[in-house]
């Protein structure tokens, strides 16, 4: 009889360890955050935290703050074609009276200059000037800056004294005159008679290749004809 109430009760301690076991398995899992170990669900879904492709900024471009691209710091092609020469009548005007006023300064302080021509090989411009009853012949640049050779051609000839006296707009002016008048770049300038009255004579080439004669007289500065 005692051997068979023993067992019974070894049957009860199996069912209540059972329970204590399955009571400390369920401890083991919440206790895993507190002792440091990473549960799989802390190491998941890191990109949460990184841009999407829609924040980032495309290739090539600079972001601004609102997910567009800065303007790009390219110069506009508003320069036209051979924009590293002189461009319009007052740049073409401003070197030829440079060039003029080189050579003048080179000659000395009673210079005057009575024609210009634009030469090809060197480039520069060939200007005739007259000092006294001299004349020089000098080659100056054809930025209008350097005197490159300068010359003493002898004494002036009497048609071209009578001319210089009559004169009151200097070549400069007329040439000023000349290149407002007709858009072109000078090909060369020099002193005439037109119809009875003393001119400076300058031969303008337009840019679409026609050559134009624009007639100014030398002493009230006045355009007297254009010849096309």
């Amino acid at each position: 009889m005692l051997h068979i109430h023993r067992r019974p009760l070894s049957l009860a301690a199996l069912a209540v360890s059972a329970l204590l076991l399955a009571g400390c398995g369920d401890g083991g899992d919440g206790g895993a955050g507190e002792d440091g170990a990473t549960a799989p669900a802390d190491t998941s879904a890191p990109a949460q935290d990184t841009a999407t492709p829609d924040d980032s900024a495309s290739p090539g471009e600079d972001a601004t703050g609102d997910g567009t691209a800065a303007p790009s710091g390219s110069a506009s092609p508003s320069g036209s074609p051979g924009a590293d020469s002189t461009a319009g009548a007052g740049g073409e005007a401003a070197v030829v009276s440079s060039a003029v006023a080189a050579a003048q300064d080179a000659v000395g302080d009673d210079a005057r200059a009575f024609e210009i021509a634009r030469e090809d090989s060197p480039a520069s411009w060939q200007i005739a000037v007259a000092s006294g009853d001299r004349e020089h012949e000098l080659y100056v640049s054809q930025d209008g800056e350097d005197v490159i050779s300068q010359e003493e051609e002898g004494g002036l000839d009497s048609d071209d004294r009578e001319k210089l006296a009559r004169v009151q707009v200097s070549l400069e002016d007329g040439l000023s005159t000349a290149l407002e008048t007709v858009n072109g770049t000078l090909d060369e300038a020099q002193l005439e008679t037109e119809d009875g009255s003393t001119v400076w004579e300058v031969e303008i080439d337009e840019p679409d290749g026609n050559s134009v004669d624009v007639f100014v007289d030398v002493e009230n500065g006045s355009v007297l004809k254009i010849d096309r």
